[in-house]
C-alpha cells in the first residue's frame, strides 16, 4: 500500500500546475533577477578601500600586553636561578652560615606566576608583578603595545582583495567623538571597538556591503582566535608559547588565504541565494499541507471515505511525504543547477555538500507543512493563510527581502534564528562558506533535522488527537 500512495502522491504533485510553478519556475525566475540585480554591485565595490576607526579599550591592550610578557618569559632561566638559589640556601644552613642573599623572585611573584593555569588566568594577572628581568626582550616592547600592534589590528592590515587592493583603510582619530562624527557623516564605514582579544564590537550608521564585509571579518576572526585560545587553554605548562599559537592561527585567517574564507566567496549578496533555496525548501510545505489537508475527513468526500477505511493514516501520511520529499528534492537539484551551472552562483564551499545541504533542508518545508495540516480543525484556506504567514515573516526575518536582518535578530534574539525554519535553512550554507566543515556546520544540520523532526512528532500528536462525532 505504501507504493501505490508514493505512486499516486508523485502523480498528482507532478499533475499540478500551480505546484511546479511556486517550487521550481518562481524559484528560477527570483533567481535570475537577483543575479542581474545583485551581480555587479559587489563587483564595482570589491576592490574599494572599506574606511574604519579602530579603537581598543585599555583592558583589551591589557590583555594583549600580558600574553606577549608570558610570550617573552624565560622559564629555563628562571627555574635555573630559583634551583641555584635554593641550593645555596640549603648549603649555608648545612653549613651553619648566615644566608641573607636576596631571592631571585619574591613569594608573591612566584605565586602569581604559578596560579596562571590557562588562557583565562592570564588575563586576570597583576603585570605589576611580572619578573621583566626573566624576559627575552627589552621591557619597552611591552610597554610600547599600542592598538595598532594587536593581532585584530594587524589582520585588518594584511586583508587584500583579489587583485591585491588593500581592504581595510583605518582611519586615525583623537577621540571617540571625533569617530562618530565621521561615522554619522558617512566618511566611514563603522568603528570597530576591541574590548579583548575575541570581544569585537562593530558600529555601523547603516547596513550594507561594506558593513557586510566587516561583519565576516570579525566573525571569521572570533573562530580563529576561540581556536588559539582553546589550544593555550589545553596546554598550561605551554602558556610562554602563546605569542606563537596566535601568530600561527592568525597566518591560517581565510580572508588572507587565496581561497576566501571558508569556502570561497565573500560577495555578502550570496546570502540572497542562500535564501532562494531556503524559500525553494519551504514552498515543499505547501505541497505537503495539500497532499495531507485533502485526506481529512472534514474536508473532502476523499478524506470521509479513507477515514471510514481500514486503512492505516499514519503509514499513508508517511507515503504522501516520501512522494513529496522527492519531489522536492529533485526541483531542488534542477534549482540549484540552474544557479550554479547557469547563473554562476558561487555558493562557497564543498559544492557536494552544498547539495547535500539543499535536499536537506526540504525536510524542515514537509515537516512545517504536516504540523500546520493538523493544527485545529478549520478550514484548508485559513490553515494556509496561517502557513503563508510563517513562511514570509520567517523569510524577512532570515534576510530574504533585507540581508542584514538576520544578522540584528542573532544580536537581539539569537533564539529566534533557532526555531525560524528558513534561517535554520540559510545558516548552514553561511557556515559552510565562512567557516567551511566544522562544528558551526554540523550544528546547523542538527538544527535542521532535529526541527524537522520535533514538527513531525508534533503532527503526528495532533493528528491522533483529531477525531469526528460526525459528517
Amino acid at each position: 500500500m505504501f507504493g501505490r500512495v508514493l505512486i499516486a502522491q508523485l502523480k498528482l504533485s507532478l499533475r499540478s500546475k500551480i505546484y511546479v510553478f511556486w517550487t521550481l519556475a518562481f524559484p528560477v525566475i527570483l533567481g535570475t533577477l537577483f543575479y542581474f540585480a545583485f551581480s555587479s554591485i559587489y563587483d564595482s565595490n570589491k576592490s574599494e578601500p572599506i574606511l574604519v576607526v579602530v579603537e581598543a579599550e585599555k583592558q583589551a591592550i591589557d590583555e594583549y600586553k600580558t600574553m606577549q610578557a608570558f610570550s617573552y618569559l624565560d622559564k629555563d632561566k628562571m627555574r635555573g636561578d630559583l634551583e641555584d638559589y635554593a641550593t645555596e640556601e640549603a648549603t649555608a644552613e648545612a653549613m651553619g652560615k648566615d644566608f641573607d642573599k636576596e631571592p631571585p623572585l619574591s613569594k608573591e611573584t612566584l605565586e602569581e606566576l604559578e596560579s596562571v593555569k590557562s588562557f583565562d588566568d592570564m588575563k586576570g594577572y597583576d603585570l605589576s608583578l611580572f619578573p621583566y628581568d626573566y624576559m627575552s626582550e627589552d621591557k619597552s616592547l611591552i610597554e610600547n603595545i599600542t592598538v595598532d600592534d594587536h593581532p585584530f589590528s594587524e589582520v585588518l592590515d594584511k586583508l587584500e582583495y583579489e587583485d591585491g587592493t588593500k581592504m581595510i583603510e583605518k582611519v586615525k582619530v583623537s577621540n571617540h567623538e571625533e569617530a562618530e562624527k565621521l561615522l554619522k557623516d558617512g566618511d566611514i564605514a563603522g568603528i570597530i571597538t576591541i574590548s579583548g582579544m575575541k570581544d569585537i564590537y562593530l558600529e555601523v550608521a547603516g547596513m550594507g556591503v561594506k558593513h557586510s564585509i566587516l561583519s565576516s571579518i570579525i566573525s571569521e576572526y572570533r573562530v580563529q582566535v576561540d581556536k588559539a585560545i582553546n589550544t593555550i587553554n589545553d596546554n598550561p605548562d605551554d602558556l610562554e608559547k602563546s605569542d606563537d599559537v596566535m601568530d600561527e592561527s592568525m597566518e591560517s585567517f581565510d580572508f588572507v588565504e587565496e581561497k576566501s574564507m571558508g569556502g570561497g566567496n565573500r560577495d555578502p549578496f550570496v546570502t540572497y541565494f542562500y535564501n532562494l533555496i531556503a524559500m525553494l525548501a519551504m514552498m515543499g510545505s505547501i505541497g505537503t499541507l495539500y497532499s495531507i489537508v485533502s485526506n481529512q475527513a472534514n474536508q473532502s468526500m476523499t478524506g470521509m471515505r479513507l477515514d471510514g477505511s481500514p486503512i492505516n493514516k499514519v503509514l499513508l501520511e508517511l507515503a504522501q511525504l516520501a512522494a513529496i520529499m522527492i519531489i522536492q528534492s529533485l526541483v531542488t537539484v534542477i534549482a540549484l543547477s540552474f544557479y550554479i551551472l547557469v547563473l554562476g552562483v558561487n555558493y562557497g564551499g564543498d559544492i557536494g555538500l552544498v547539495y547535500f545541504t539543499s535536499v536537506a533542508s526540504n525536510l524542515v518545508g514537509i515537516s512545517l507543512g504536516y504540523m500546520v495540516a493538523h493544527i485545529g480543525k478549520f478550514a484548508r484556506d485559513k490553515k494556509e493563510a496561517l502557513l503563508m504567514t510563517i513562511l514570509l515573516g520567517g523569510g524577512f526575518m532570515a534576510g530574504l527581502m533585507l540581508g542584514d536582518i538576520k544578522i540584528w535578530v542573532e544580536k537581539t534574539f539569537p533564539l529566534f534564528n533557532r526555531i525560524n525554519p528558513s534561517a535554520v535553512i540559510t545558516d548552514a550554507f553561511y557556515s559552510l562558506n565562512l567557516f567551511g566543515v566544522g562544528p558551526r556546520y554540523y550544528r546547523s544540520l542538527a538544527y535542521i533535522f532535529g526541527l524537522s523532526f520535533v514538527m513531525i512528532i508534533i503532527g503526528l500528536f495532533l493528528s491522533r488527537k483529531n477525531s469526528y462525532k460526525s459528517l
